[in-house]
């Protein structure tokens, strides 16, 4: 078994990954062209690493620390890092279907075309998270606080999709969610304050017993709920 000098190592190998977690030594490391199926490791320090086309499908990585890392092509369809501290970090081309990332704190981040339809993000923590022309139908984020995040990208077509999107009894501040597709999305219960709607798709929302504070409703598609106290009139 090759040994890990010390600094960041470009680890290729399974066998080896499975070494370092087993040591603890985890961090800053590049993971590169592997395949890793049900990787679990508990409460791991991976801060700063990079993880560039691997999969890790069904893995489990709860509590895992993941500030400053660098996802590229990664497939983690189905696994769970609730509890997770995702910062400062940077997710691009990636399939998080179905991840689980339920009471994480997520701050700093931006999905750039990254599949999270299903994502299950309840009681989550978000600030400045940037969703740019990524895929969240589906996604399940009731009773999160998503604050200063943004759910639109200004070049063509790069409008988040959040179809039947779940943020019951969510709070929302502060957010960028203009032109994106927040259609049949279920708001009940939340609290959304100052966000921009602008061109959004809100058809078939649910809203009842939401309250929309401040927030920018030009050109939106909106649903009957919010359509009588925010279409202007003559």
């Amino acid at each position: 078994m090759p040994l890990i000098g010390e600094g960041p190592q470009v680890i290729e190998s399974a066998e080896l990954w499975k070494h370092l977690a087993r040591d603890r030594q985890m961090r800053g490391h590049t993971y590169r062209n592997i395949s890793f199926p049900g990787l679990r490791v508990e409460r791991g320090d991976f801060g700063g690493a990079t993880f560039e086309r691997l999969t890790l499908t069904d893995s489990e990585l709860d509590g895992a620390d993941l500030q400053r890392t660098t996802w590229k092509q990664v497939d983690a369809r189905r696994t769970k890092a609730a509890g997770a501290l995702l910062a400062r970090a940077s997710v691009s081309d990636c399939d998080w279907t179905e991840i689980t990332l339920r009471d994480a704190l997520i701050e700093g981040i931006t999905f750039e075309r990254v599949g999270l339809g299903n994502a299950d993000l309840e009681r989550a923590k978000l600030s400045s998270v940037r969703f740019l022309a990524s895929n969240g139908y589906g996604i399940k984020m009731p009773r999160a606080v998503i604050v200063r995040s943004t759910f639109h990208d200004p070049h063509p077509n790069g409008a988040a999709e959040m179809t039947r999107a779940n943020l019951q009894n969510a709070t929302l501040i502060d957010c960028d969610a203009s032109h994106a597709n927040f259609y049949r999305a279920d708001f009940r219960g939340a609290l959304v304050v100052r966000c921009n709607f602008a061109g959004a798709i809100l058809t078939a929302a649910q809203v009842d017993g939401a309250t929309f504070v401040g927030c920018n409703f030009a050109g939106a598609e909106l649903p009957d709920g919010l359509r009588d106290k925010h279409t202007p009139r003559d």
